[in-house]
């Protein structure tokens, strides 16, 4: 059958509409040179996480990323500056480490009180909230920082923490203050990584949550929103479970995917804190902050953990949760080592509104303790070291954006 032409009128309103909607250009790679191999070590890093993401056409997140202000503090922020240019070219949302109700010593905060009395607001922006505020949210990604008291003195830093022994609220942790959010909001944040805890709000596991506990996120919550701040709500626990302690007794260390506390013990806890986090503020769900101490060690512990982050990501579908949802890596979970453990991304969402999460420290470990000099860790770069101008690539797409 022959094809009859096209009305001229149907030409005329096709190169009209042409002319008034262009089609949008790729967003193109683009070269970013740095001073030195400590500095080019960072990005190298970044650029893996990002190709990884690429490649498994997924979105990505870095939950945390920070560095000293005290021992060669010039040079670490020239290190955060660099890296920082990187994740605006690829395109990847970032909350620092960290602020909250932190000692004066601490060399990580980012924000802190002026001084550790009863009310604790953060109200003083520390020597890194110079490079976290010139590289802000933009349409493309939301940028913010770590609120980190919610998980103060739990069981990383307290041999005797545990469901029995949770902590004294406004002693051992806290929540921040109203003005907190508020003084957030005005040094241009826009999104706050919140930590919570696992025994605190469930004392056991498959059981109820504890009501206190869950009034005082919800509070949290509420400030956030009135500050207008985001938030994503982030389980800050390690994939272990301290049962008992104090009163309750005998402290025993659970394991995510032991017979004590199986995997879908996470998927249980998720689908009721689900309701808790109930708040037209919060836009995504952390599963679990750094999957460390898991049932078994190596691809075993791997294979544990995408099981879990599974059957969590499953159970929030399964009542209606739509949100984005944060799903971390094992270890080794940074930038540099990324798809180590995980080759391929694993996850089957029926929303299509997951990010992996990657915590990013400069140090040779990426541990984020910075125990060695600057000059040791100049020296302590693998041969050969990584090139100072390195092509780096925007991401295809992103979930938590502006």
């Amino acid at each position: 059958m022959v094809r009859k032409a096209p009305p001229l009128v149907a030409v005329v309103l096709l190169l009209v509409a042409a002319l008034v909607v262009p089609l949008q250009p790729p967003r193109l790679s683009k070269e970013l040179c740095v001073q030195d191999i400590v500095q080019a070590r960072a990005v190298a890093g970044l650029a893996n996480f990002s190709a990884w993401l690429r490649r498994n056409h997924a979105s990505g997140f870095i939950g945390e990323m920070g560095w000293p202000a005290d021992r060669d503090a010039a040079q670490w922020s020239g290190v955060a500056e660099a890296w920082y240019e990187a994740a605006d070219i690829v395109g990847l949302p970032v909350t620092a480490w960290a602020a909250g109700a932190w000692p004066a010593n601490y060399p990580m905060a980012v924000y802190r009180p002026v001084a550790l009395g009863q009310q604790l607001d953060v109200d003083v922006a520390g020597p890194q909230a110079k490079v976290v505020e010139a590289h802000g949210t933009t349409p493309r990604y939301l940028r913010g920082v770590n609120l980190a008291a919610g998980s103060f003195a739990a069981s990383d830093s307290n041999g005797g923490f545990g469901t029995g022994n949770p902590g004294r609220y406004g002693h051992d942790y806290t929540y921040e203050t109203p003005e907190s959010y508020r003084f957030l909001a005005s040094r241009g944040i826009h999104l706050v990584r919140l930590a919570v805890n696992w025994e605190r709000l469930q004392p056991r596991p498959f059981g109820p949550l504890d009501q206190v506990e869950v009034e005082r996120v919800r509070q949290a919550l509420n400030h956030a929103q009135a500050a207008g701040l985001q938030v994503i709500v982030d389980l800050h626990n390690y994939g272990d479970y301290a049962d008992g302690g104090g009163q309750a007794g005998h402290l025993r260390m659970l394991r995510l995917g032991d017979d004590e506390l199986p995997t879908t013990a996470l998927a249980d806890f998720w689908k009721r804190m689900s309701r808790v986090a109930d708040n037209p503020a919060v836009i995504g769900l952390g599963l679990l902050n750094e999957p460390t101490r898991l049932a078994a060690d190596g691809r075993a512990g791997a294979l544990i953990w995408e099981r879990a982050a599974q059957q969590s990501v499953d159970a929030l579908r399964r009542i209606g949760d739509r949100r984005a949802i944060l799903v971390s890596g094992y270890v080794p979970m940074g930038p540099p080592s990324w798809g180590q453990m995980h080759p391929v991304a694993w996850i089957t969402d029926p929303e299509n509104n997951v990010a992996y999460e990657s915590h990013a420290y400069f140090d040779h470990d990426g541990s984020g303790k910075y125990w060695m000099s600057y000059a040791d860790e100049l020296r302590s770069v693998t041969w050969p070291p990584p090139a100072l101008c390195q092509r780096l690539t925007p991401m295809n797409r992103q979930v938590l954006h502006a």
